[in-house]
């Protein structure tokens, strides 16, 4: 009788093994499907139009002073004399208004040339005050100063409006809700401008795609009015990591930042890539990244920009290759007017910028978290229960069985192991 009752259990244990079999080769490919959808669509994006309470982030205006001839040939004048070599305005210019290269950093073998980068900077380009004046938010008089403060960027030291980079503070100072209105900005430029509009944690950089960027002559007038899409984030999401979600806060390290700026954005993070590649290809930076007062990066002298010039290809191909996300915090700024440039009045003295907020958003943007890590535990056990119906109460209940019948449960294992033996010793016998 106990080879009748070993055959039985080794039916029921052949046909357990063989249903498991069977059953791997569906749990296998469903196990992959549902690791990578819950990898690659962890975040869902919502449209909220409960819009009463927002607070939606005016842009941040960024004013970078643009290369005037006119202005380089007085100013050389003034500082190196009437009888200067006249190759010097030129070296001067792609110093002071520098692009990434400098042709004329050649004639240096020949000519010297000022080696004091720092001070060109100091000397012909606009401060602040010398470039932009009556300005106005809100209809309400402040001093430009007091606001559009100083930040490095590719262009140079351009001076910039609500930036979370330049202030040095995580919150956006101008917001605008339903007691404040829509946002306006208006003030005076006495010089030839570029500006950008762009997210508060963003910065303006060379190649952008997608950055709101006008060219303002001095005499002319310049009109912008924008609409907003805010991305508002659940507070779930920040405890997805960033592969996950596919972007970045702003307090987040990431481990190729050299500290040019105070927080993570996308646009920072080509930046300082392109700052890397520069002292990884020429052991310097440009005099516009590496400010002693700012930071200790190595200043190129003209021997390093002669480098800079030469590797300038690569570096604008390499740097679409930076591994830069993009940030969560990004508001989509789109131009609704433009107005054209107004070329009856280019005889002015200074140039009338407006840039305003249509209308308060009436929608935005809601990042979500899809699936938790409860949601895929969850799935896992409806896998486990659907091919083998088990759960965590029928374990527990095992385990519990096992412990009140453990004298039968090892009398049974006793008799099989037993049983075994006389068996197998009937097999040889029989031999």
């Amino acid at each position: 009788m106990h080879w009748i009752s070993f055959l039985s259990v080794t039916l029921k244990g052949s046909m357990y093994l063989g249903t498991l079999y069977v059953s791997l080769t569906f749990i296998v490919p469903v196990t992959k499907s549902l690791m990578e959808s819950y990898f690659a669509t962890s975040v869902s994006f919502n449209l909220d139009t409960i819009y009463l309470n927002w607070n939606t982030s005016f842009p941040a205006i960024t004013v970078c002073e643009l290369y005037n001839s006119e202005k380089i040939w007085d100013t050389s004048d003034a500082l190196f004399g009437i009888e200067h070599d006249f190759h010097i305005d030129d070296f001067v210019g792609e110093i002071a208004f520098f692009r990434g290269s400098c042709t004329s950093c050649e004639i240096c073998q020949r000519v010297q040339c000022p080696d004091n980068f720092t001070q060109l900077l100091d000397v012909f380009r606009s401060k602040c005050h010398e470039l932009i004046v009556e300005c106005q938010y809100l209809n309400q008089i402040f001093d430009c100063c007091d606001q559009f403060l100083p930040i490095l960027t590719e262009y140079g030291v351009c001076y910039t409006f609500n930036s979370v980079q330049a202030r040095k503070v995580a919150q956006v100072q101008f917001k605008n809700n339903r007691m404040t209105g829509a946002g306006n900005l208006k003030f005076l430029a006495t010089a030839d401008i570029q500006v950008n509009v762009h997210p508060p944690i963003d910065v303006p950089f060379l190649f952008s795609e997608g950055m709101i960027r006008e060219t303002v002559l001095l005499g002319n007038n310049k009109e912008l009015i924008l609409n907003v899409i805010e991305v508002y984030n659940h507070e779930s999401v920040e405890e997805l990591n960033h592969e996950q979600r596919r972007c970045r806060y702003s307090h987040e390290y990431d481990e190729h930042r050299i500290g040019i700026y105070e927080f993570y954005s996308f646009s920072g993070c080509i930046v300082e890539c392109t700052v890397t590649l520069q002292l990884l290809y020429c052991n310097c930076t440009s005099h516009f990244m590496a400010v002693p007062s700012k930071n200790s990066l190595p200043m190129c002298d003209v021997q390093g920009l002669i480098c800079l010039t030469d590797i300038h290809d690569r570096l604008f191909a390499e740097r679409k290759s930076c591994d830069c996300m993009s940030s969560c915090e990004e508001p989509e700024y789109n131009i609704i007017y433009n107005s054209a440039d107004d070329k009856q009045d280019s005889e002015k003295d200074f140039s009338d910028i407006h840039v305003a907020l249509v209308e308060l958003p009436t929608q935005r943007y809601v990042r979500r978290v899809s699936k938790t890590f409860l949601d895929l535990l969850i799935s896992f056990g409806g896998l486990i229960s659907l091919f083998f119906n088990l759960s965590a109460l029928r374990v527990v209940e095992a385990i519990f069985m096992a412990l009140e019948y453990r004298k039968e449960v090892l009398k049974w294992i006793n008799r099989i192991f037993i049983g075994t033996l006389k068996y197998l010793k009937i097999l040889i016998k029989l031999k």
